[in-house]
């Protein structure tokens, strides 16, 4: 078994990808194993999102579908990603999943039904996406000569279990145009056979391109249909297709858009979750833990379920907070960590050295490597913040002694003004007034979202005039104590 899971899926991924234009020798065994790296890696990138009634009529339209295959060797896995980015893709073996962020798009059950089909067919197509990645660990730790290299590089390694270009970043995976079409093809088959409207992923296609668009200009960080391509020509050949299948429809598992939406209230909207922590600026805050720390100016910050942290510009330097992977007390996890790099590293840390940080006591390891051109500092701290342990690695030439040590400093209690600043954003569902504009709508119900992009979610045009009774999606900002 490999040790360092990345690397196995490296690997693993690798073979799979000669075989992008046929199967290549790949068996339905290699596929899942690859599947279940992939798996790992996005579930400790990204997170699975906690919302058991979305997740639950996800599954279930995703098992209605499969009933409709034919004879299929994979058990197909349904999942949500707590990503704002519209988004959704397949894993070798079977696992399928669909982010929040696009579910927000979501209007009506067949339009749902469209997008899983078509990532169960790029399962069934036995489509690979091209996702490897060659860089495993940042370049402070792959110079040659570093003395302690060995111990820390695998440390890091598996904390971040990532290529770290791509550590906390939004997950994506790429076919060939023609893998697309035939997905599109195969799905829409599926669905049909299903009892869905094959053309429904026509329309959910509009109202993502409409949607991306109008967050690709408030920034530029999400790149979703460079890997996903929707033009009027995809969306016309689809619409063409569906026009071709003959379908019945099937009682849906929610019976009409009233019962979509309600499935949809509550789900959260945008970057920030405050259940896994939120950025503002370069400040870290975890409401449920009271805890803040803040990075320095102009590095690259993430966050995921495995960890947070920051990358200099130059991926010389990095710094990580998290929490321990062994039991024990900051004292003892300070003291075992020393004496593993005493031994298998041939180097002598300086002695654990308690420290006050914020309001807690801490304990400090740190290492001095002079073996390449410019020297490393390596700094492990423990921190007791009873009842939970911390755990900040900081690593970088001495140049970056000054940030790395400001923010392992930086780690402290929220205030009672930052708790109170925290919020929830959240879908909500309002009732139309006959005449209303959706511009309207949205100021009588406080909105937060603007009317351009309220249209673009709800599937309507935006200038619609609404009717007495009709249902739009609006975002709700409410705050994360009081829900």
């Amino acid at each position: 078994m490999c040790r360092n899971s990345l690397r196995c899926f490296t690997f693993v991924l690798s073979l799979l990808l000669v075989g992008c234009s046929g199967t290549g020798g790949i068996t339905v065994a290699d596929e899942q194993a690859a599947g279940e790296i992939t798996s790992r890696q996005v579930e400790e990138q990204v997170g699975v999102y906690t919302g058991e009634y979305l997740a639950n009529y996800v599954d279930t339209i995703g098992r209605r579908l499969v009933a409709n295959l034919d004879d299929t060797p994979y058990y197909f896995k349904f999942r949500i990603i707590d990503q704002a980015e519209p988004n959704a893709f397949a894993a070798p073996g079977g696992y399928i999943y669909v982010s929040r962020g696009i579910l927000a798009l979501i209007n009506e059950e067949d339009e749902l039904a469209g997008i899983l089909a078509h990532e169960i067919s790029h399962v069934t197509l036995r489509h690979h996406a091209r996702q490897a990645q060659a860089s495993v660990l940042p370049a402070v730790l792959t110079i040659p000569g570093r003395a302690v290299g060995a111990v820390v590089g695998e440390d890091v390694g598996n904390i971040v279990n990532a290529p770290i270009s791509a550590a906390g970043e939004a997950y994506l995976s790429s076919y060939e145009r023609g893998q697309e079409t035939a997905a599109d093809q195969a799905g829409m088959r599926l669905a049909a056979t299903a009892g869905y409207d094959p053309a429904a992923l026509a329309r959910v296609l509009i109202n993502l391109e409409r949607t991306v668009t109008l967050l690709q200009q408030k920034t530029s960080t999400f790149g979703f249909f460079d890997s996903h391509p929707s033009t009027p020509n995809r969306v016309a050949d689809i619409e063409r297709t569906a026009a071709t299948l003959s379908w019945t429809p099937t009682k849906p598992v929610a019976k009409d858009r009233a019962a979509v939406y309600k499935r949809l209230d509550g789900l959260t909207f945008g970057p920030n979750n405050p259940l896994q922590g939120l950025f503002q600026g370069q400040q870290f805050m975890q409401p449920d833990m009271n805890l803040s720390i803040t990075f320095p100016d102009g590095w690259r910050a993430v966050n995921t379920p495995r960890y947070i942290g920051a990358f200099a510009p130059d991926e010389q330097a990095i710094i990580l907070f998290g929490s321990p992977d062994q039991p024990g007390t900051a004292a003892a996890l300070a003291t075992k960590f020393a004496d593993e790099v005493s031994d298998a590293a041939k180097s002598e840390p300086r002695p654990p050295a308690e420290t006050q940080i914020g309001d807690w006591p801490a304990w400090v390891v740190k290492l001095d490597d002079t073996s390449g051109t410019e020297p490393i500092s390596i700094y492990y701290v423990w921190i007791d913040a009873a009842p939970s342990i911390f755990k900040i690695v900081a690593l970088g030439p001495n140049r970056y002694f000054q940030p790395m040590r400001e923010t392992a400093e930086s780690v402290r209690r929220l205030t009672e003004e930052e708790l109170q600043s925290i919020v929830t954003r959240s879908i909500r569902i309002a009732t139309a007034k006959s005449g209303e504009t959706i511009a309207e709508l949205s100021a009588r119900t406080d909105n937060a979202l603007d009317p351009a992009l309220t249209a673009a979610i709800n599937g309507r045009p935006a200038g619609e005039i609404l009717r007495a009774g009709d249902l739009v999606k609006i975002l709700r900002e409410e705050s994360y104590f009081g829900h």
